[in-house]
């Protein structure tokens, strides 16, 4: 894309996501469930995980807990939120400018307009950020800051612990080994806190979500159930869910996830495909996970734009398509827990469309070479 049609898309982009900000950060005070439950989180007595389950990580927890004592009040700690996740929307665009240049960053700021209201009304750009500037620094030849910025992920969220593979995947010319030490001591330290803190109890309550016992009706084996039955459905743990599940579950599912993602992931970097990698890696991930939030296709988003730079248009074009379907659904969300037929149709068609682009990103990275090593310069 010519340079300054790059400029003026981003900048019109951007344009939109403000006034977006703003009306977000005036309907923060209101009753909205996932800004109460950081509430509660942020300012309940006692020993998060132990004394009160918690679903999120010990980064997400501390945040929280700091901002409600800066804000002294709910609606300065909803306005803080929003604030928060317009800064990460920031830094996600600048990474992404930094990694691969304005076209990226414009495809980003494009694709999320009709959802970005949902990604500033809860916490997971937050993560998203801190991966976007691991990527464009991996993609920069800065590996240490790649390997820190995922641990820093990892602390808010578990899903960026996928991309750790990445430092394995070597540049042109080696492995390095400085980097994957920086980021495995992060790491140590951030889950040494965190077992001190709560023990393993902690990552079982946030790999089961509060050891949440049903499908989450948005997830491939929530969507199913409900075409074939509705009876089970009830609100737990803060979510709407179906049928039955257990922990163990939850955790082969992830299992069985974790290999086509990493394989995903760590295939895009050795073949120069990261935007592939990177979407074909996370749709596995949703379509295999026991809960699939609305929230997350912001996970999506800026592989998508990765890919569109590096020419894998057809992977970009379908994961915005089904982050668009995504937001559909979600505005869609109340028609579709009582009963109507286009909102499951819809879902039905996102879970099988997260699906079909997981395959199609494996096939098309098992398809293409890997990037050789540099040529070896010699002196006259």
């Amino acid at each position: 894309m010519p340079r300054r049609p790059a400029h003026w898309l981003l900048w019109s982009a951007l344009a939109i996501h403000a006034p977006i900000a703003l009306v977000c950060a005036a309907r923060s005070n209101q009753p909205i469930y996932d800004f109460e439950r950081y509430y509660e989180i942020a300012t309940t007595a006692g020993r998060p995980y132990l004394d009160f389950p918690v679903e999120y990580p010990p980064g997400t927890v501390l945040t929280l807990r700091t901002l409600a004592t800066a804000a002294s009040g709910r609606a300065r700690f909803g306005v803080g939120l929003v604030l928060i996740s317009v800064v990460a929307d920031a830094i996600i665009v600048a990474a992404l400018g930094w990694g691969w240049g304005v076209a990226a960053a414009a495809c980003y700021a494009l694709i999320v307009i009709p959802i970005v209201d949902l990604f500033f009304l809860r916490a997971d750009l937050w993560s998203t950020a801190l991966v976007a500037v691991a990527v464009a620094a991996w993609q920069r030849e800065r590996r240490i800051v790649c390997g820190l910025s995922l641990a820093a992920g990892a602390a808010l969220k578990l899903w960026p612990l996928a991309f750790f593979v990445l430092l394995l995947a070597p540049d042109r010319s080696r492995v390095r080994l400085m980097p994957i030490v920086a980021g495995a001591a992060a790491g140590a330290a951030i889950l040494g806190g965190w077992m001190w803190m709560a023990g393993w109890s902690g990552f079982y309550q946030v790999l089961t979500f509060r050891g949440a016992h049903g499908w989450e009706i948005e997830s491939t084996v929530g969507s199913v159930w409900m075409l074939v039955s509705r009876s089970s459905m009830r609100v737990e743990s803060g979510a709407w869910r179906i049928g039955t599940t257990s922990g163990l579950m939850s955790m082969l599912l992830a299992a069985l996830a974790a290999a086509p993602c990493l394989w995903s992931i760590w295939r895009g970097g050795r073949t120069g495909h990261l935007g592939a990698g990177w979407i074909g890696g996370v749709s596995a991930l949703l379509a295999l996970s026991a809960l699939l939030s609305p929230q997350y296709a912001a996970w999506l988003a800026p592989g998508c734009a990765i890919a569109w730079v590096q020419r894998d248009r057809r992977l970009a074009v379908l994961g915005a398509l089904a982050i668009f379907l995504t937001n559909l659904i979600w505005k869609s969300f109340n028609p579709l827990v009582h009963g109507a037929a286009a909102p499951l149709v819809m879902l039905l068609a996102r879970n099988a469309l997260l699906l079909f682009i997981a395959f199609d990103a494996a096939r098309m990275l098992a398809s293409v070479p890997v990037i050789g090593p540099a040529p070896v310069r010699r002196s006259a």
